[in-house]
């Protein structure tokens, strides 16, 4: 499996970020908005505050299992644009009978928040072998551009404190 962050926010994307914070001050947000600095985007990933919603990341995932893919596609904040197996859409197998762990390619966009979501339930050992070392290899893509996301990618137990989990692996 190949993993490789394609498109990832600009400085231009952060001072809309900083600045649909900024309206929620009163309307701060209106004039000039000077770029944010390292601190200012930590936090505000920290605290998890709504306008990091504006904020995309886009990865193409190459040679995914096809059952890899589906726990990606199970976040509901993500977009997920996978190869299909349908036989009216490929003629290199019959997708009727393709095994569960298929590969196929990806182009997968999430916004800041749904990336920590990510990260804190894929991250976790109960989550598969594939889906952690696909999320892994996101999350390591990621720092290496952004690195005020160090501390922010990691698994639930470690964000929180504890497990949340009905099951607890016993990691913590």
């Amino acid at each position: 499996m190949k993993v490789k962050l394609w498109e990832y926010p600009t400085e231009l994307d952060w001072i809309e970020c900083k600045r649909r914070a900024l309206i929620t001050m009163y309307g701060k947000g209106l004039g000039n908005v000077t770029p944010p600095d390292f601190e200012w985007k930590h936090k505000i990933l920290k605290a998890r505050h709504s306008p990091i919603r504006y904020l995309r990341y886009s990865f193409m995932i190459e040679d995914i299992p096809s059952n890899t893919a589906v726990h990606l596609c199970r976040h509901i904040h993500s977009q997920p644009y996978c190869s299909s197996l349908r036989n009216d859409r490929q003629d290199v197998m019959d997708g009727d009978k393709a095994p569960r762990d298929t590969p196929i390619n990806m182009i997968y966009d999430v916004n800041a928040e749904e990336l920590m979501v990510i990260a804190n339930k894929r991250l976790c050992y109960l989550a598969s072998e594939n889906t952690r070392k696909v999320v892994q290899k996101m999350c390591l893509e990621v720092l290496r551009e952004a690195p005020e996301f160090t501390g922010l990618l990691v698994p639930m137990c470690e964000w929180q404190g504890e497990c949340k989990e009905m099951f607890p692996c016993g990691r913590e």
